[in-house]
């Protein structure tokens, strides 16, 4: 399949690319970088974008020619990025469960936007994998459900089915959030 007139397929680069072609390999990822960015802006925050996007990039680079067409390539290049994605936040949680005496203090304002940003963060981090993918896919980068369906190797129905459990899991934890907050303004 051509993308754009005069522009090879994904198969047609990484097969030059597995000649020895480094103009395919660049091909390849400024075809693919705006998607890339765009996932990864949106499931780390902003100050470790950069760095998740070059470990993609970098993990891409030597592993392409392991690449034996049994999905499309962006499929593949797609479990890569969300490997990626999960190998970064696997990290963070090890940093996190280090003991800071400062931020154990820290007074929590519920009102405050950070810290409604820091529990949205808190809350889509809080939840497995399989929903955090199928919220992103779908509000993110506004792919319908068959797309994402096929992007996930998902029926439509089960597709469906997951974004409707992850809203009402996502739903349950805002709730549960505020009746907390609420709980701890009144014993304050």
């Amino acid at each position: 399949m051509l993308k754009a007139k005069g522009h090879l397929s994904d198969e047609e680069l990484i097969e030059r690319i597995k000649d020895g072609d480094a103009n395919c390999l660049d091909m390849l990822i400024k075809d693919y970088f705006p998607k890339v960015h765009s996932r990864i802006n949106n499931l780390v925050p902003q100050s470790d974008v950069d760095d998740v996007i070059q470990d993609v990039f970098i993990c891409l680079m030597d592993s392409i020619f392991t690449f034996e067409g049994r999905s499309t390539f962006s499929t593949w290049f797609h479990k890569i990025t969300m490997n990626k994605i999960a190998d970064y936040h696997r990290k963070m949680a090890r940093r996190r469960e280090e003991f800071n005496e400062d931020e154990a203090f820290r007074v929590f304002n519920p009102w405050d936007e950070t810290d409604d940003e820091l529990i949205i963060e808190q809350i889509f981090e809080s939840i497995p994998r399989k929903y955090k993918e199928i919220l992103f896919l779908r509000h993110s980068e506004d792919l319908s459900f068959s797309e994402i369906a096929e992007k996930l190797g998902l029926s439509y129905e089960a597709t469906r089915s997951r974004y409707r459990r992850a809203l009402m899991l996502v739903r349950k934890k805002v709730k549960d959030r505020k009746k907390d907050t609420g709980n701890n303004q009144l014993s304050q």
